[in-house]
């Protein structure tokens, strides 16, 4: 197989090989190809292989909150719900005074 590269792009292989980053010319295009595989979406449906072409994209169906909650524990992304039943103002709840300067404060002072 044949490669014809732009000149800005041959120089890059060519220094990637020349500064020890990888032994030859070959491996630098394959984990180039390899990175862009892993980037890239699923495979092409049967017909745009066959075709070249992609078929009109379907409309997706917005997803309920529910079924949104079951895809991320399904996906290992949540463990559980939160119980949103427990989430009220409790009146008994009292702030908790803090002295010296407020935090936010302190950050704008420290970044200065």
């Amino acid at each position: 197989m044949t490669i014809r590269l732009p000149e800005d792009l041959q120089q890059f292989v060519d220094d990637a090989v020349r500064t020890g980053r990888y032994a030859r010319k070959a491996d630098v295009i394959r984990d180039a190809l390899t990175r862009l595989k892993e980037a890239m979406p699923e495979e092409a449906p049967a017909t745009e292989r066959r075709t070249g072409r992609a078929e009109p994209a379907q409309p997706k169906k917005p997803r309920s909150k529910e079924a949104f909650h079951r895809r991320l524990i399904a996906m290992g992304l949540m463990s559980h719900l939160p119980d949103t039943a427990a989430d009220f103002e409790d009146p008994d709840d009292q702030p908790i005074v803090i002295r010296g300067e407020p935090l936010s404060e302190t950050v704008i002072r420290e970044r200065r």
